[in-house]
């Protein structure tokens, strides 16, 4: 686009805050004419939801309360659903340390402490209009893997599909990440023969201590050029662990990282919706049995009730026999079951995928063209990478280029 065609945009500013002083500054600020809109929401952060999404603005100015954390998840599921071309200004009456490092790190625009100064304002909306009209920026894909039922292969699948993103992402240079998030009963490292180490009861009570340098340290790394965050096995355990947690290590991977690909637990815990929520793409892993199908109707139900209709399930079919079954379940009455939620399915191979498990390696490596592979790019690769690549979203919270975790800078 032109110069000419960029000063003509209307550039929209819009404020969040139930603060009638801040607001009634900021309208005496941020001026309404033909350039530009100024729009003020009157509610708490906690009570935006959805409908943000619908709102087209280039800098949204939000005032929340730095001491509580429900204030910062709240900032960063907007800032998911808003896209890598909306700048924040971060408003509160004060600001430790550690909330300073955490909007930091979310590459927010500005951050202004109360009482502020007309000045200030209007120099940080000046200043967050020029960045917003840069080139749009790339950020991560995050496609979560959930099984429908035990023993389905959803680690399996999940691995390969990192491999096959970052075989991917390497002619465009970018990076990919796998996180198993079965801390206690994970398999993402033994799979792929590494050492998991990422030493959960280093940060579970201090999530902020993550940082660059630990997650280094924590890091597996495979020879395929996979990184994988990893906890060591802990079969006689069973813990929770709260949601910062998991946010704070899906925030910081998202900084270094183009694609992540996320091993869901069966068991729904507390940071599930979250992460969810966060996923550009959620697929539930089933095989071929009708236990494992009917497994898979009942968790798309319950995530459409946990987080709505605003994320779009789908389902892969693992194992599929496509030779006709007289007295069983046949491939056709998988398409009827499902419908739209299904993606797609994936030969039974159990040969090849046993040798690449027993050898630590992608399934390529052991067979160059498998259908296995084949059937999974096709699945991963048009649904959500090329897209990406493109910079074309879908509806609801699934569009991509929009996040609920930190993006990557650029």
């Amino acid at each position: 686009m032109s110069d000419q065609g960029k000063s003509s945009e209307i550039r929209n500013l819009v404020m969040v805050s139930v603060d009638s002083n801040l607001v009634t500054l900021a309208k005496g600020a941020i001026s309404n004419d033909k350039q530009q809109n100024f729009v003020c929401i009157d509610k708490p952060i906690s009570e935006i939801g959805a409908e943000i999404r619908d709102i087209d603005c280039d800098v949204i100015i939000i005032d929340i309360d730095a001491s509580r954390v429900d204030d910062f998840e709240h900032l960063q599921k907007i800032k998911r659903m808003l896209g890598a071309n909306t700048e924040i200004i971060v408003i509160s009456e004060t600001f430790s340390p550690a909330a300073a490092r955490i909007l930091i790190q979310l590459k927010v625009a500005d951050i202004l402490v109360k009482p502020i100064k007309t000045s200030e304002l209007v120099r940080a909306c000046n200043n967050a209009l020029k960045q917003s009209g840069e080139e749009a920026r790339v950020e991560p894909q995050f496609l979560a893997f959930m099984p429908a039922s035990g023993g389905v292969g959803t680690t399996t699948v999940a691995l390969e599909t990192a491999s096959i993103l970052n075989q991917h992402g390497k002619k465009m240079g970018r990076s990919t990440c796998v996180v198993d998030l079965n801390f206690q009963h994970g398999s993402c490292a033994e799979y792929l023969d590494i050492e998991p180490r990422f030493d959960i009861t280093e940060i579970e009570n201090a999530p902020e201590r993550l940082d660059r340098q630990l997650l280094d340290v924590m890091l597996s790394r495979h020879d395929s050029g996979l990184s994988v965050i990893s906890a060591p096995n802990k079969p006689t355990e069973m813990r929770t662990f709260k949601p910062a947690l998991v946010v704070r290590l899906l925030d910081l991977v998202s900084a270094y990282f183009d694609y992540v690909v996320i091993d869901l637990p069966r068991i729904w815990f507390p940071w599930t919706d979250t992460v969810i929520m966060g996923s550009n793409k959620l697929f539930i892993i089933a095989d071929m049995t009708v236990p494992s199908i009917r497994h898979s109707k009942r968790l798309i139900e319950a995530v459409e009730s946990k987080v709505g209709k605003q994320t779009l399930p789908r389902v892969i079919v693992n194992r599929v026999d496509t030779g006709k079954n007289d007295n069983g379940l046949n491939f056709q009455d998988v398409e009827n079951t499902l419908g739209d939620y299904l993606a797609g399915g994936i030969p039974n191979n159990y040969r090849l995928v046993r040798d690449a498990v027993d050898r630590g390696v992608p399934l390529a490596i052991i067979e160059a063209n498998n259908n296995v592979t084949a059937a999974l790019t096709k699945i991963i690769l048009d649904q959500g990478a090329e897209n990406a690549q493109q910079g074309k979203g879908q509806s609801g919270l699934l569009s991509l280029g929009r996040r609920l975790f930190m993006r990557k800078a650029s």
